[in-house]
């Protein structure tokens, strides 16, 4: 571990994260850790030693000085983070660092300025929801990225939608950027499912997964929803996984609507698969997405999804109605009306249930890592700029 030399003759990979907790894109970077091992010596750098994903054992892991706090302080420690990763890419004499999330796209390109090496940066959200509600601060971060973005070797979007926006919004090149689904280890998920859940469920439920964050998450509207369905199917209960600052008010809420008894807050749950193999449909009601995780593992779970047609990730998970149902975005009365249809027509929820195991396959990992080793091969291919 002192010695930063890569060990063998495989290329040199830093995969550059703020965290390794309980976020979509944290899974992502889980899932491909255990792909891309196989090809690239890796260093995992967070900038928070946090973790509640399994690292493999031959991936090293590296701290950055500091912890994430809020906005505010994390911008007033970037300078310190930039020249900490400066000195872990000196140390394992990195071919490229490939980074997830803004912020880490952020100190990974300004890195790059002061000792050269290969920048792969990877776009999990449209920028400008993610930090249009925090004000000036979100404003410079937001400012900055457009330009910075654009000195990256290149980038990698989660999703169409997201490449068009960095297409328009960062005048980036469309041969810049390349769209590769996030991945999912279905075999390894799988096992899982048949797992005992860490707490009673209820016998028939709705499952939603997510952060309990209203601005993106739309548990209000979900909320609206699981009432008007729970008149007609009074044993439905419905479970939220996750963990966020707007808890209270979701609680809150679900006082109002009197619905204490069937709603379970289950807080972060490391086994959603036995969750989800379990519920009767998965819920995604979200104002706006990157790529929505939630809905690629509910497939790979052979498990009905409705889902929002919200920007963006859904319709490209989903098909025009093809492998689960849309419904418009802030509409509960739409929603209620599209988990009632799944769960009043059994042979409709065995059709989704079918069709949602055919999609699984495209976002296989095997499938989604090859398509990274093919970029960051051609990036370390190219001559040094």
């Amino acid at each position: 571990m002192t010695d930063g030399a890569p060990r063998n003759h495989k290329p040199s990979l830093m995969l550059f994260i703020p965290a390794f907790t309980g976020g979509g894109a944290e899974r992502v970077a889980s899932n491909l850790l255990s792909f891309l091992e196989k090809h690239f010596d890796i260093v995992l750098v967070l900038v928070e030693n946090r973790r509640t994903y399994p690292v493999p054992g031959n991936v090293r892991v590296e701290a950055l000085s500091g912890s994430l706090g809020g906005l505010t302080a994390h911008i007033l420690r970037i300078p310190l983070h930039i020249l900490s990763l400066v000195r872990l890419v000196r140390r394992y004499r990195a071919d490229v660092v490939l980074s997830i999330l803004e912020q880490a796209n952020i100190i990974n390109i300004f890195a790059s300025r002061i000792i050269p090496y290969k920048v792969v940066i990877s776009q999990h959200i449209e920028p400008r929801r993610q930090y249009g509600s925090k004000g000036v601060l979100g404003k410079i971060i937001f400012s900055a990225s457009r330009i910075l973005y654009r000195k990256a070797h290149h980038v990698i979007s989660v999703s169409r939608g997201i490449k068009d926006v960095l297409l328009r919004d960062y005048c980036l090149r469309p041969d810049a950027v390349t769209v590769i689904y996030n991945p999912i280890d279905g075999r390894f998920f799988s096992t899982y499912s048949a797992d005992p859940p860490l707490f009673e469920l209820p016998e028939r439920f709705l499952l939603h997964v997510g952060r309990l964050r209203l601005a993106a998450k739309a548990q209000d509207v979900l909320l609206e929803a699981f009432r008007k369905v729970s008149k007609r199917h009074p044993g439905l209960a419905l479970v939220l996984v996750g963990e966020g600052e707007d808890r209270r008010k979701i609680e809150d809420m679900v006082k109002e609507y009197d619905l204490e008894r069937s709603v379970i807050f289950a807080g972060w749950q490391e086994n959603v698969a036995a969750l989800m193999n379990r519920a009767e449909i998965v819920v995604l009601p979200s104002r706006y997405e990157g790529f929505p995780m939630v809905l690629v593992e509910a497939l790979a779970m052979g498990c009905p999804v409705v889902g929002a047609d919200c920007p963006t990730g859904p319709r490209e998970i989903l098909g025009d109605d093809e492998y689960g149902l849309l419904v418009p975005v802030e509409d509960p009365d739409s929603l209620a009306a599209a988990v009632e249809r799944l769960l009043e027509d059994e042979s409709l929820r065995a059709h989704y249930s079918r069709r949602a195991l055919e999609r699984a396959d495209d976002f296989d990992l095997e499938k989604i890592g090859n398509q990274y080793k093919r970029v960051l091969n051609r990036v370390m291919a190219k001559q040094a700029e």
